[in-house]
């Protein structure tokens, strides 16, 4: 069979080349989207401020609860720390000749624009650190700078350098310089050393490291040190790093931009995934459908309906593996495209490289190889199964009916899409919003199933108009009535890509506008003052803001996040929320959350309030208690005191700030919401509130327009993130469009030979055929628009309050152009190459 099946592919390349084209672009997207799926897991950046040290010890920051699958994780966004009892425990273990506790604090040196860190002095040997001039701090006024930071700011030793912490400014004295053993200099960081029980006191943290850097003995590998840390360090869980993973202890931004890669990947990979799916199976029915004489011919001479499957599935299985094969290729490219896009940015770093392994490239292939398959057995199913003369008379005109069980799935997928649409009503936050696009890509299967029904009813309706032309017009028509299955092929990829592309993009400007819209009508406060970069702002500095005349109440914030262990379907499962730490006093006089239900002023102690679908989703009321695991991982139980409705702007709990002490990573708020009194001169209370940024450097005010303008900031880059992962995949929907359009039409061309030699110029059937791709993409327009607008009309009232989303109509109008466009030049590209050909010659090429 597999020698038909190449013999085939060799007599009948162009037949097969659109299956090729779509397998190879879709292998590419899956094996983009596995490459970073795997540099979400795995990548690293080499560590500098420990590479001294053989092994890093840092707590376990994977989340992972009873009873859940070994999947089922989350990456902790606070730094669990380890106490004296583990550096003990540690230092004992065979083979560690030295343990080294490290502080590791933000901190800002004047005049050094990198991001620049506090350590105890002992921790310089984890470098190993060497002085080149001075001598190592030895009191609590004394610091010690690297190389550069000490160059960026100036500062010579016997100096003064200003060095601020959450805050709070202060002069030290630089006793010494250091670099790195050899001379190297930290690149993506700065270091600033001080004595050890002074870093102590200013982490917040003084019993707690955040890392313990070990040095091994002679001859003991740091992988040997590392599974013996492991297996000897009870009561807490701790992990291990070598090689290139230490520098995920080092720096934070490795494993937040690692989890980002690891979910945008997964998020977007699995919708590719569909996507290609749906293309190739698209892309194979053409082929199978232009053969269908063939076929009927192999079962007029014996062929049993076994064997066409097989001759199918040989052929699919062919073309799959070269393209498979081949497809990793561009998808590596693809894969480095997308981590540039996401560094330029900001959502990860510049220095983060993909990690290209076997198992990506494999599971792509794999997939389109099995994509392929399943593609061709739906494919060969009618095929093999007609009866040889029916066969015959359908590849000169087709069936009009479809069977039941087309209809019977087209009203599945069209249900189940309805219930997804009405997913943001129930739930007014980004998982209502995936329901969106879930309800799209389920009305687009839907369609597909019942398209031909669907194509000849508005090929009549849309079509009217053209039959009133005497044979261009009513010849289009016609012929779209008379081939509706190979109409529906044409006109599907057109409407993925309207509908497909107005969903995704009017979904994420309606996420941006809807949390821009909640900040505006919930910020009371008429200042925020900031932190900008030294951890967060210090009781002093907020009590210090307190006693400015005019300011009547403040309201410090901590952003973190919260999960919860959640049953769905008998399987255990983590959910994460976001979460906002405040003082509770006169909470509602800064921030309107918009409470549904219970009372906001009881939010004091171990309480909790919600957003209220969130509320509802997870089954709780007023008084109910939520177990909850902290950014650290650590559980805590709150009762339930109130819901509220402005989860997109605020959060999607929000907590009394004591909550989260000692359980994030700054361990200090990074805002503080200032309300002046009624009877104040507010532009003066600004005026005060900006003269602080003279006593602390670090401070930044903002109105409540600079406010809004920062969130609306950080909406529309987790909309970039989303945008530049999906627009992978429209690129690849703009290849399927132009694939199927020229599949189909370089099969006509035995048809446009007829038409010639029946009497038609060539100006006639150009004329023919660009009324038939016109009304195509019509149908596509029509189609696709109506697929979209349910699904956005109740995204725009379950988060606007109106019945449309949010964004320029503009966007529309390109995509709907740029559709066109594609449509119309696939469409008349190949078939003016067609009609170069003599009719009689044409007519004559075999099938």
């Amino acid at each position: 069979m597999f020698d038909i099946a190449w013999k085939t592919l060799r007599a009948r390349k162009a037949a097969f080349l659109g299956s090729f084209v779509a397998l190879l672009c879709g292998t590419a997207v899956l094996a983009a989207s596995g490459i970073l799926v795997e540099s979400g897991l795995r990548t690293s950046v080499r560590p500098e401020r420990f590479a001294g040290a053989d092994v890093v010890v840092g707590g376990n920051q994977t989340l992972r609860i009873p009873g859940g699958d070994i999947t089922v994780s989350e990456q902790l966004p606070e730094r669990v720390r380890l106490d004296q009892a583990t550096l003990q425990s540690v230092a004992g273990v065979a083979g560690v000749e030295r343990a080294v506790g490290d502080y590791s604090f933000a901190v800002s040196v004047q005049g050094v624009g990198t991001a620049a860190y506090g350590h105890g002095w002992d921790a310089a040997v984890l470098g190993p650190f060497e002085l080149t001039d001075g001598q190592a701090p030895a009191s609590a006024s004394d610091v010690v700078l690297d190389a550069a930071a000490a160059r960026a700011a100036g500062a010579r030793v016997g100096g003064a350098v200003r060095i601020v912490r959450n805050a709070v400014p202060a002069e030290y004295r630089v006793s010494g310089i250091a670099t790195l053993t050899g001379g190297t200099e930290l690149g993506r960081q700065r270091a600033v050393f001080f004595a050890t029980d002074t870093a102590a006191g200013l982490s917040g943290h003084p019993a707690a490291y955040d890392a313990i850097g070990v040095l091994t003995e002679n001859g003991v590998s740091a992988g040997t040190a590392a599974d013996r840390i492991e297996k000897a360090v009870t009561g807490t869980e701790v992990v291990a790093y070598t090689g290139n993973d230490r520098s995920r202890l080092e720096f934070d931004d490795i494993g937040a931009s690692s989890g980002l890669l690891l979910l945008v990947a997964l998020s977007f990979g699995g919708t590719a995934a569909l996507v290609a799916m749906f293309v190739v199976a698209g892309t194979l029915g053409l082929s199978v459908n232009q053969r269908l004489r063939e076929f009927a011919v192999l079962r007029a001479i014996g062929s049993t309906p076994r064997q066409i499957r097989k001759l199918v599935l040989a052929e699919a299985l062919l073309v799959s593996l070269v393209a498979g094969v081949l497809g990793c290729v561009p998808g590596v490219a693809v894969a480095d495209l997308l981590r540039g896009l996401f560094a330029r940015f900001g959502a990860i770093p510049d220095d983060l490289p993909l990690v290209v392994g076997p198992s990506a490239l494999v599971t792509a292939a794999v997939l389109s190889v099995l994509t392929a398959v399943v593609a061709g057995l739906i494919a060969a199913h009618r095929p093999a199964r007609i009866n040889p003369v029916d066969a015959l008379g359908e590849a000169a005109v087709e069936r009009k009916g479809l069977p039941f069980w087309r209809v019977l799935l087209g009203l599945l997928f069209l249900g189940m899409g309805t219930l997804s649409a009405l997913m943001p009503l129930a739930i007014h936050n980004e998982i209502g919003a995936a329901g969106t696009g879930s309800a799209a890509l389920f009305g687009l299967v839907g369609i597909a199933f019942v398209g031909p029904l669907v194509v000849r009813v508005l090929v009549r309706t849309i079509g009217l108009p053209l039959m009133t032309l005497r044979v261009s017009g009513f010849l289009a028509v016609s012929n779209s009535a008379a081939a509706a299955r190979r109409m529906s092929a044409a006109v599907m990829p057109l409407v993925l890509a309207i509908g497909f592309t107005v969903t995704t993009v009017y979904t994420q400007t309606t996420l941006s506008s809807a949390s821009t819209h909640q900040v505006q009508s919930g910020l009371r406060a008429d200042y925020v003052v900031a932190d900008a970069s030294s951890g967060g702002l210090a009781p002093a500095v907020v009590e210090q803001i307190r006693q400015t005349a005019g300011v009547d109440v403040t309201t410090t914030v901590t952003t973190s996040k919260a999960f919860r262990a959640v049953d769905f379907f008998e399987d255990r499962e983590l959910a994460g929320f976001s979460v906002r730490g405040v003082t509770p006093e006169e909470l509602s006089r800064t921030i309107d959350l918009d409470v549904v239900d219970g009372d906001i002023g009881n939010l004091r102690g171990a309480a909790l309030a919600m957003e209220r679908s969130e509320a509802m989703m997870l089954g709780f009321g007023i008084g109910d208690s939520v177990d909850l695991y902290l950014g650290d991982g650590a559980r805590t139980k709150l009762e339930l005191v109130a819901t509220y409705k402005r989860g997109m702007g605020f959060g999607e709990m929000t907590v009394p700030q004591d909550v989260l002490t000692g359980h994030t990573t700054t361990g200090a708020p990074g805002q503080l919401l200032v309300k002046t009194r009624d009877d104040a001169d507010r532009a003066a209370v600004g005026a005060a509130l900006r003269a602080l940024s003279e006593r602390y450097p670090t401070v930044s005010v903002a109105d409540q327009d600079g406010f809004s303008a920062g969130v609306r900031e950080e909406a529309d880059l987790a909309a970039w993130i989303n945008l530049i992962g999906l627009a992978m995949i429209l690129v690849y929907i703009a290849i399927a469009v132009v694939n199927t359009l020229v599949v189909a039409t370089a099969g006509r061309s035995r048809e446009l030979a007829l038409m010639r030699l029946i009497g038609m110029t060539r100006r006639q059937v150009l004329r023919t055929l660009r009324w038939e791709a016109l009304l195509m993409c019509t149908i596509a327009v029509v189609l696709g628009t109506v697929m979209a607008a349910l699904p956005l009309a109740l995204l725009g009232i379950g988060l606007l309050g109106r019945g449309y989303p949010a964004g320029s109509p503009l966007l529309f109008v390109a995509v709907v152009g740029v559709t066109v466009t594609l449509g119309v030049l696939s469409t008349m590209v190949p078939a003016r190459l067609a009609l170069r050909t003599r009719p009689v010659e044409a007519i004559g090429v075999r099938e």
